[in-house]
Order: C-alpha cells, then sequence, then structure tokens
C-alpha cells in the first residue's frame, strides 16, 4: 500500500462525519435532546504495527439558529504537513439543516485532494408522504486542468441524509433501547449517487480519552455503507465507532481499516 491510500482517510472520516445517522423511525431518540452551539477538534493518525503517525486534522462547527429554527454545520479536514508531501488534502463541508427533524435542506463539499479540485451542491425537495428528491450539481477539474460538471435528479423515500447530516443523526439514535446487534439503515446522498448507511449497535464500553487518559462510558457502534458498482452490489469494511453516552452523545473515537494497518480518529477538544 502507498502512502496515498494513508492520506485517502478523509474518505473514511467524511463518511463518519461524519459521519454518521434512517427508514426506522422507532429507534430515534425522543429524549429532547437538542443540537446546540459547538466546535469539536479530531486528530487523525495512521497506525501500522507498533507506528502511529499524525495524518490530519478534523474540525467541526455547529451553530443553531433557534429563531429560524435551523442550524448550520462546517466541516474542515486538512493533512499535516509531512502528509502535504505525498497526498495534500484540503476539503470542506458545509451544511444547513431543520432544527427539530435534524433533515438537511442544504449540503455542499468543496474538496481539493491530490492536486484535483471538486465540488458537490444537494439541495433537497421533502413532501408529506415521506418522499425525497434532491437536485444535485458536481463539478471537477483534474490535475492537467481538465474539467467536468453535471447535474442529477436523486429520489428516496424516508430518511435521507448526506455525509454531513448523518453525523447529528447518529447522535440522536436511542441506544438503550436497541438489543446488541441490532441495525439500523437510511439513504445518503451525494452529489452523483445514493447509497445505504447501516449502523449497528455492538453494546457499552468504558473508553479512555485524550483529556487525562479518563475512562468514559460509551456506546459502541460500527457502519457500513452499501452501493451499486455496475449493477452489483457492494459494501465497505465496518467502520467502528465509541459515542459518549451523556446527552450531549459526542463521538469520541472512530477507527477505519485500511488495506494495510487502521486510522483512528480521536476527539481532542470540545
Amino acid at each position: 500500500m502507498s502512502f496515498i491510500d494513508v492520506m485517502k482517510i478523509n474518505d473514511v472520516m467524511k463518511k463518519f462525519l461524519l459521519v454518521i445517522c434512517l427508514s426506522v423511525v422507532a429507534v430515534l431518540s425522543s429524549s429532547g435532546q437538542k443540537v446546540s452551539d459547538e466546535t469539536l477538534t479530531y486528530n487523525v493518525m495512521f497506525k501500522w504495527g507498533f507506528i502511529e503517525k499524525e495524518a490530519g486534522v478534523i474540525r467541526l462547527s455547529t451553530e443553531v439558529n433557534k429563531d429560524e429554527g435551523y442550524f448550520t454545520s462546517v466541516m474542515t479536514g486538512a493533512s499535516t504537513s509531512i502528509a502535504d508531501k505525498i497526498y495534500s488534502v484540503r476539503d470542506t463541508l458545509s451544511g444547513k439543516m431543520m432544527l427539530e427533524s435534524l433533515e438537511p435542506v442544504y449540503y455542499e463539499k468543496i474538496a481539493h485532494e491530490g492536486g484535483e479540485f471538486s465540488r458537490d451542491v444537494i439541495h433537497y425537495t421533502r413532501d408529506s408522504a415521506g418522499s425525497v428528491s434532491a437536485k444535485t450539481l458536481w463539478e471537477k477539474t483534474d490535475k492537467k486542468g481538465n474539467s467536468s460538471k453535471g447535474e442529477k435528479l436523486l429520489t428516496a423515500t424516508g430518511i435521507t441524509l448526506d455525509m454531513l447530516s448523518a453525523f447529528y443523526y447518529m447522535r440522536h439514535i436511542d441506544y438503550q433501547s436497541m438489543s446488541v446487534g441490532e441495525s439500523v439503515v437510511f439513504n445518503i446522498f451525494s452529489a452523483r449517487h445514493k447509497e445505504l448507511l447501516r449502523i449497528t449497535y455492538l453494546g457499552t464500553e468504558d473508553v479512555k480519552t485524550g483529556k487525562n487518559g479518563e475512562l468514559v462510558p460509551t456506546y459502541h457502534i460500527s457502519f457500513t455503507f452499501t452501493y451499486d458498482d455496475k449493477n452489483k452490489e457492494q459494501s465497505s469494511d465496518p467502520i467502528e465507532a465509541w459515542m459518549s453516552q451523556n446527552e450531549r452523545r459526542t463521538p469520541l473515537q472512530i477507527v477505519g481499516k485500511l488495506p494495510v494497518g487502521k486510522i483512528r480518529c480521536r476527539l481532542v477538544s470540545e
């Protein structure tokens, strides 16, 4: 595996912060948890055997507009200066979501990765029957300066999110009412296609945080993405996450497998 594969950890992170999260409405928390203003910072580490190196930093900021009934979110991901020499990453994901339902209204991703540029935009429309349609726009410029762009109409039934809004939805699932091994599945839109995201509850576990190494009670979950590849269904390797059990449900740690080694993302400040 080349180090470029390592630096593509942002694909994992975007699918978590992401990841992260429903056609099964019954599992959603009714505890009245609310979205609040916050800024979360994660260090992204690559681990291979005894070797562990910092690969990037991810920051997620949330701003609530109670008067208008929505909140906005911006997530940035950047590779470290050392990693930049191999594969530079500067990504920004932004979105607008409804405060009560957490449903996305607008989503945009701007990516500068490995000398290439891309931009994806999604505008959502919903009807009273639960159908969702989204007008998506995309554009891309490769290393040679060749540009392409297009648009598409995506449709789905039930709860439909994107990589950014899934992060908030995941934090409002009522894990206490779930049995170990129980899963929920919902739609994920990107600019060009629809995927299914499956979140599986794995139980509770105490996890050491980066703050003084204290043990924090968490909900342990995994999630996989399923998509069509040339009319053949493909699923990603499971990505594991540990989320605090307090009312904020803050994701504390995420671990994803690579062809060689693992990628680990840990909360360092909030």
